[in-house]
């Protein structure tokens, strides 16, 4: 290793023999004082050093989603609390009034409901008969005009004989009032089946807006379907309101269950900004909760230390400012992208490994005070001289620090 030594000459200069005018015996001068350092070369890491302050990364305000009085506090500033756990809840008397009279009106709903499908059922087993009646109707039509048709073959026939002598004038008459009795009933029977088939015709369906049916099963379904319509809207208007009512009952329970102010995060309460008996609104601020396993340290970097700093870059925070002092990793997670004209630096955040509190002897709070050291370059070895060794510029001893900064820069 390469060593310097300096040679400090701290006493007045040499004077040589002869060159001044001899004089009388004059006392001989002290010698020089000189001091002798040695250095050597020492491992150098430049980086950056500041100090700044923790914060937290993730931070949570309560709030209230309704109106009411504050009937118990769970929780006070400083507690640690879990997500989902209990910090004061809301009087309930006038919601659970409420509820009773929702959990009543669904009960009404449902017996409506209830009855309006049977309705709508009977409704079914009436068009069933009716269809049935229909068909009933169609073969008795279709058999009185079978009927009608023989009795006016015979009348055809009676008639001949009759105009041929072979049958006195009586047996025509009774034939003859037989013919029209049997089509009589025949267009009355066609009469009635029309009336019947009054709301089941193709005409009906297509002004429904159903398609014509392809068969016989596919028309009566529909046919039941249009002569229910009437008890399905019933059956419909009774589904709505009782959805309706249910959905107050499930409000009015979402209202219960938020009277239970919960946290939404694991953390530390840092406060309490309510009262027992206090009347809160949804813009009131209940409690602040902030999670300390993420925490980040804020500093205020210099415009012209900012070229060093680079996103991921590693750094190292020391906490506390007595002993004992904490030293934790962390790495650059936000460099503002905007200085502050009048200090013209910038904000940087070095977001802290976890975990960081397990077993530490100092537990870490926001606002805490901490000193940073960010690495900006390599390492490497150079040579330390004590500063005492050097002398300022406007001193007559500029050949000396020449010389010194000569030997440490050329490290002989």
């Amino acid at each position: 290793m390469a060593r310097i030594v300096l040679l400090i000459l701290l006493g007045g200069g040499f004077f040589w023999e002869g060159c001044a005018p001899s004089t009388p015996a004059q006392k001989a001068p002290s010698p020089p004082m000189v001091r002798v350092v040695r250095v050597q070369k020492e491992y150098f890491q430049p980086a950056l050093k500041t100090f700044g302050t923790l914060t937290y990364t993730r931070k949570a305000d309560v709030y209230s989603s309704q109106e009411g009085i504050i009937e118990t506090v769970r929780a006070e500033e400083g507690d640690r609390v879990t997500s989902g756990q209990v910090l004061a809840t809301l009087s309930r008397e006038k919601l659970l009034i409420a509820r009773e009279q929702a959990s009543a009106t669904v009960s009404c709903r449902e017996a409506l409901l209830a009855l309006a499908e049977e309705k709508l059922m009977e409704g079914h087993r009436s068009m069933e008969a009716r269809i049935l009646a229909m068909e009933k109707a169609e073969a008795e039509l279709a058999q009185k005009g079978i009927e009608y048709a023989h009795l006016s073959e015979v009348f055809e026939t009676k008639k001949k004989l009759f105009q041929a002598g072979g049958i006195p004038g009586g047996d025509l008459e009774v034939i003859r009032t037989q013919y029209l009795k049997g089509k009589t009933e025949w267009e009355q029977s066609a009469r009635d089946l029309e009336i019947q088939r009054i709301g089941f015709r193709d005409e009906d369906l297509l002004r429904a807006g159903y398609p014509l049916p392809r068969s016989k099963a596919e028309r009566i379904t529909l046919l039941k379907e249009l002569g229910t319509k009437t008890l399905q809207a019933e059956r419909d208007v009774a589904l709505g309101e009782l959805s309706i009512a249910r959905a107050e009952l499930s409000r009015i329970d979402l209202l219960l269950d938020e009277t239970e102010i919960r946290s939404p995060l694991s953390g530390i309460v840092s406060q309490r900004a309510i009262e027992r008996g206090e009347k809160v609104s949804p813009e009131t601020l209940l409690f602040s909760i902030y999670d300390p396993e993420s925490l980040y340290a804020l500093v205020e970097v210099h415009e012209r230390d900012l070229a060093g700093l680079r996103m991921g870059q590693a750094a190292q925070v020391q906490v506390g400012s007595s002993q004992p002092r904490v030293t934790l990793s962390g790495r650059v997670a936000i460099l503002t992208p905007y200085l502050n004209p009048q200090s013209h630096s910038a904000q940087v955040r070095i977001l802290l490994d976890p975990p960081y509190n397990q077993g530490s002897p100092l537990e870490l709070f926001p606002g805490m005070f901490v000193r940073l050291t960010i690495p900006t370059g390599p390492g490497r070895k150079v040579i330390r001289i004590p500063e005492s060794a050097l002398l300022p510029e406007d001193t007559s001893g500029k050949n000396q620090e020449g010389e010194a900064k000569t030997a440490a820069s050329s490290g002989t």
